[in-house]
């Protein structure tokens, strides 16, 4: 299970980000836009508008001027640095999602805080952008990438050219087509399932990872249904192998059990 945006309370904020994860979260998903001198920041919106005390667009903000910004529960606005950086500290996902398409520099200050960071084994790149996702792949084809997708079907094939994974709309994961995501090699990311008729459904259809606003519901929910297999869940993708010999992790709850 994903924290998207950490946690609806505190959306994408390190604030959020920590309480997601002692949720049980195993990851979070963020959002990326540049501060007029350049830096990546966590913002959903084009503007601070919604989220915070102050009122512009991003990129016509600098870095100094988004660090004085605070949330209506008084969070600042994180850098990317900063998310990063709590994610690879406790061994975290993190979806880091690329709002606008971002210019050669900023992908290469992307990379350069991925790789300042440590971060690299924990970072998925997505976005509804496709030359976004493809002008990250060609800078860094090591990253782990994926294109972000709704309201339409998409092939596996077609997917794939993104990257390992699918990050998709809940109404578009039915078992047939993660069927044929999976057949493909990719890993099926879920958004936004908030409520357990969603989360049972997506557990039937063995998508890797559930991206949600309520992580703590979801994680309690998740105790009694991760014990009650849906048709088409099967083990091997319900569940991954633990570090150790003869164990599984339960990827709905995180329990592990053994084989």
């Amino acid at each position: 299970m994903i924290g998207h945006r950490g946690t609806a309370a505190d959306e994408n904020t390190l604030r959020g980000f920590r309480d997601a994860q002692r949720a049980g979260a195993s990851g979070f998903e963020l959002d990326v836009w540049w501060t007029r001198d350049g830096a990546p920041v966590v913002m959903h919106d084009p503007t601070v508008d919604r989220t915070t005390n102050r009122h512009g667009a991003i990129a016509s903000l600098t870095a100094t001027q988004v660090s004085r910004l605070r949330t209506a529960r008084g969070e600042r606005v994180p850098t990317l640095d900063e998310a990063l950086r709590y994610a690879a500290g406790h061994q975290l996902t993190v979806l880091v999602e690329l709002k606008p398409t971002p210019t050669p520099a900023q992908v290469r200050t992307l990379l350069a805080v991925i790789r300042a960071t440590a971060a690299g084994r924990y970072v998925i790149v997505h976005s509804f952008n496709a030359e976004a996702v493809a002008a990250v792949r060609r800078a860094a084809p090591e990253l782990r990438t994926a294109l972000t997708h709704d309201k339409t079907p998409i092939s596996g094939k077609k997917a794939a050219q993104y990257g390992t994974a699918l990050n998709v709309s809940r109404f578009l994961a039915t078992a047939k087509a993660v069927r044929g995501w999976h057949a493909a090699g990719l890993r099926v990311y879920a958004w936004t399932a908030n409520w357990p008729p969603a989360w049972k459904k997506l557990k039937a259809a063995s998508v890797e990872a559930v991206l949600t606003d309520r992580p703590a519901a979801y994680k309690e929910w998740a105790r009694t249904a991760c014990s009650q297999p849906g048709p088409g869940a099967q083990g091997r993708r319900r569940s991954r192998q633990d570090q150790r010999p003869g164990l599984l992790l339960c990827t709905l709850c995180g329990s592990v059990r053994l084989r």
